[in-house]
Parts: C-alpha cells; structure tokens; sequence
C-alpha cells in the first residue's frame, strides 16, 4: 500500500512538472513569436503548424485527466498509466502522418539552397523545410519526374496514339544576373554512366547521313549544352538529364506495357516539332533519345513549329496584341493589390541584376525566373553590401506567383490564348483523323515552352492549373473502345484523354462531360479519377462557330478582324 501511494506521489510531481514545463515553453514560445520574421507562412508551414498544437493540446488534456480527476486511488497509478500511452500512440500516428505528408507520390530528392552566408555544400538537393517544397516543384530535380496515370484504362479500350506537348528542361536565367559566371549549372547526373552514354552516342549518330535527314532545319545547332557553365536561356546538363527521365518514363508505360510503337516504324509513324531555340531542340534529342526503342530516327524527321504556339497556318493576327496588352494590365492590377510583393522586388533587384546600371527588375515572374537559376544548381544567393537574398523571400515569390496563376481566366486572357493556339489545335486534330483513318502518326511530340501548354490550357478552358515548370508534359492520350465490333470507324467509339503532369484534368474541361471509368483509391482516401471525353466533344468545340463564338466571329481571320 506505501509502494501505490509512492507511485501516486511520483505521478502528481510529474504532472506538475509537465505543467511548469508548458508554461515556461508557452513563455518562450511567446517571446520567439515577436522577434519572428514578418513573411506569411507557407501553407505547408502552417498545416504542420497546427497539427503540432493539436497534438501538444491532446497531450495537456490527457495530462490533466490524470492528474486532476478524482480517480480511486487504488486504480488512479493504472488509468494515469493508460491516458499516456495512449497520449504517446497519437503522437506515433502524428509522426507518420508528417513523415507521409513530406513525402510525394514521387519522392524528391533533398534540397539545399544556400543564403549567402553558408559554405556550399555540394549538394543541390535536400528537403529538410516545409517551404522547400514549392523550390522543389520549380526546379522539377528528373529524379521527381514518375508515371502517374498516363496510360491507366481498361483492357476494353485501345490506345490508338498520344500526342506529347513539354517544356524543355532546366536553363540558365533570361537575363544576366549577378554572378552568372560563378553559377555551375552542371548536374549530378552529368558523370554518370547515362549521361556519358547519351553523350557518346549522340556525337556518333550526329556524324551519319541518318542524323542529317533527321534534323532538317535544325542542323547547325548544337547537341550538347556546356557542361557546367551557364548560358543566358541556354539549357543545362539537369535539362538534358531531365528529359532523359521524362523520356524512360512516357517509354515504359507507351512502348514497353501499351506497345504503341516498337524498333521498327514506317514514315511518320512518329510526328514531332520543335521550335528554333536550342534549349527545346536539345531537350527533344534527350527525350527521344530515352523514348525511341533503340534511338531508331530512320524514319523521323524534326519539323519547325512554326514559334512558340505552333501555330502552323494560323500565325497573324492583328488582335492577338490588343488581348495581350489587356491581359498583361490586368496582371498589374493584381500586382498592386499586393504592395508588400512589388516592394519585395524592388528591394532585391539590386541584388539580382548583373551591374547597377543595368534595368531594374520590376515583373515578380522576371525575378522569380532570375532567382531559381541560384535555387537550381545550389548556388549561394547573391548578395551586395552586406545584404542577401534569403530563402523565404524565393517562396514568397513564388507564392504569389502560384497564386496569380490560379486566378480565374479573365476575357483577354483566354482570348489571346484560343487565338494563339488555334492552330496548334487544328494540327492536333488532323493527327487525330489520321490515327483513326491511317492509323498514323502513332506518335506526336511536342518540344516548347512554358506558354505552350499554357495556351493549349487555357483555350481548353482548365481552371486553377499549377503553371508549368521544368519539363513539364501536357499529353492527350486517343482511345478507341474495342467491345463495339459493329463498325470499328464509327466516330462515337473514340475518345480521349487529358493528362498534365501525370494528372488526368479530363473532367477539368468544361465542353466534355466526361464518363469516369475508375476511382484511385490510396487506402480509402480518394486519389483521382480517371476520366475520358468523346472525340465528337472535341470536334465540335473546333468547329469555328463555336470556337470563335465569344469573338462574335465564325472564323479565324474574321476574329482577327474584330
């Protein structure tokens, strides 16, 4: 009886401990709060945020319930006993629930990104922050890039032909910075044996008559970026290595489990185009480096996309311009309802822009693109008189940036961007004809630019799309349904399916009404769906009294006109 009234002793004098210990942490906890830096939290932030003061809350109440309640004390040591093991299991659960929170469906490789004041660390990858998350997003390390639900249907339906839309890999800034020569846009990848093998073997292929006729227009461009240096919009050695990844990638689900194309191909089984920069020139040869069974080009010839929309025959067009500019005021509209962002760029512009007499930087998305060249390769952040740039002040940016892009689709914007991917669309839909009529092309691809798949994104009219960051794939995957042996041409057995980053946004366009054949469930959370539209939905949406509706118009040129 003197041991249980012992062990009671012992409890209280820990509970009140525990107390004392709470108060002085919430003390502290207050005083750490007013020397706080005045940046917003990120969301991720702020979620682990609070789930720690809801763990830390159950565990006071638990505490309280042992130490306070009239418990019998022949059976108080026992409950008191209970109440924290439990306490202790939900903070196990906590635990896990951060661990799988901080993990992706494709786990990121850790990031580090230097202040200025740190020694380098060698390492460009490290995720020990919240906030590295969205740095992580951006700069898009190959080995973040995985399938996801490309290619996930039934057996009843056949694939019949994908058409492949990415933004070339990872490139130095758009406009000299401070310290660009300092910057080693070298990847890790750029030793290993598959960059050297890639390396090799595109230097020999390019000395063949084969590579000649494959290349057409794009001839005396380089194959290869600099190993290390960083070029002004050059690509790097990571974009190679990126689209390397996206390439092994779209290959095992298309060509190793679909077999939608193999070592042998006929003409223009595959259709791809590039726009006349180096960086997508360069970031194609990876990718079909990666994607073609054997690197077979024989029978591939690279086509000019005709500027960064593809726009083929529908290129001028007066209006576009007008839609731009009414856009971009809009954009400056948002921009001055947030005066804290456009003083941020201000106030590091100097620090940004490679001499003071050089323009000052005034567009966030210009500073944002600036930065993530430091953020990218682990290079310091820049820093003059004693001032740098600090890591929070890169999230917040892109923060805003994420935020901007989110907003709704005003008017102009979605103008500008059907008039500039109408015919992107049209050649999309004659690839589509030809899969169905021909059976080819098999294959479409795709190598641009960000405003790419932003046009064809916002002509399809997607809300609240994440903007596209390196390497970034839009695919439309063509589907015939098998069952209906009826009459195997008859267009309402065909359809299609959008895919962004792995991510089917089908049910996302509004002119579909798509039919969802399957729910991916992870344990009895609901992870996505997979969707798919009817190809007449498309068709009719590309008719040109309906395309061109919203312009008062029943044509392109008409359009233009108005």
């Amino acid at each position: 009886m003197l041991r249980s009234e012992r062990l009671v002793l012992l409890v209280q004098t820990t509970c009140q401990d525990q107390q004392d210990s709470e108060a002085a942490f919430g003390t502290s906890k207050t005083l750490a709060a007013q020397n706080a830096t005045s940046w917003k939290l990120t969301q991720d932030s702020h979620k682990n945020k609070v789930t720690t003061r809801l763990v830390l809350g159950l565990g006071r109440c638990m505490w309280v319930l042992c130490c306070r309640m009239r418990w019998h004390k022949k059976f108080k040591v026992l409950r008191c006993y209970i109440l924290i093991l439990g306490w202790l299991g939900i903070l196990l659960l906590f635990l896990s629930y951060w661990r799988v929170e901080s993990d992706s469906a494709h786990p990121p490789p850790p990031l580090v990104v230097n202040t200025g004041m740190q020694p380098m660390s060698g390492q460009v990858l490290q995720q020990d922050k919240p906030r590295s998350k969205k740095l992580r997003h951006q700069c898009n390390p190959p080995d973040r890039i995985q399938r996801h639900q490309e290619g996930v249907l039934p057996s009843q339906y056949e694939l019949i032909g994908v058409l492949i839309a990415f933004r070339h890999g990872d490139r130095g800034p758009l406009l000299p910075v401070s310290n660009l020569s300092s910057i080693n846009c070298g990847h890790k990848s750029y030793g290993t044996p598959l960059y050297k093998k890639y390396v090799s073997d595109i230097l020999n292929t390019s000395k063949t008559n084969t590579y000649i006729n494959f290349v057409g227009p794009f001839m005396k461009y380089p194959l290869l970026p600099p190993p290390s240096k960083c070029n002004i919009g050059h690509l790097t050695p990571q974009g190679v290595a990126q689209h390397l990844q996206l390439g092994k990638v779209l290959k095992e689900v298309y060509s190793d489990e679909l077999n939608l194309i193999g070592i042998k191909q006929e003409l223009d089984d595959i259709v791809v185009y590039s726009t006349k920069y180096r960086r997508t020139f360069q970031s194609l040869l990876a990718f079909l480096y990666a994607f073609l069974p054997g690197f077979n080009i024989s029978k591939i010839r690279i086509r000019d996309g005709k500027g960064v929309s593809f726009c083929e025959n529908e290129c001028h067009c007066d209006k576009i311009d007008f839609y731009d500019q009414k856009y971009e005021q809009e954009r400056q509209d948002y921009r001055k309802s947030h005066p804290g962002v456009m003083d941020l760029v201000r106030r590091l512009s100097p620090l940004i822009k490679a001499s003071p007499t050089a323009d000052d930087i005034t567009n966030p998305r210009v500073m944002q693109d600036a930065l993530l060249s430091y953020v990218c390769h682990g290079a310091s952040l820049p820093c003059n008189e004693g001032k740098c740039v600090r890591v929070e002040e890169v999230t917040s940016l892109i923060s805003y940036a994420d935020w901007e892009g989110k907003q709704k689709r005003t008017s102009a914007q979605r103008k500008a961007a059907k008039l500039k991917s109408y015919g992107m669309l049209k050649n999309i839909m004659l690839s589509i004809d030809g899969m169905i009529g021909e059976g080819k092309p098999r294959v479409v691809v795709y190598s641009g630019h960000d405003k790419t798949l932003k046009y064809l994104l916002d002509s399809l009219s997607i809300p609240n799309y994440p903007l596209p960051h390196y390497a970034s794939r839009l695919i439309l995957e063509v589907y015939h349904n098998s069952t209906n042996l009826q009459d195997i041409h008859q267009r309402s057995n065909y359809f299609f399916r959008v895919v962004y980053n792995g991510k089917d946004i089908t049910k996302l366009i509004p002119f579909c009404g798509t039919i969802t054949l399957k729910q991916l469930k992870f344990g009895g959370v609901k992870r996505g769906s997979i969707n798919l539209c009817s190809l007449g939905n498309l068709e009719n949406y590309l008719k040109p009294q309906v395309y061109f509706k919203e312009f008062n118009a029943a044509s392109f040129k008409a359009a233009c006109r108005k």
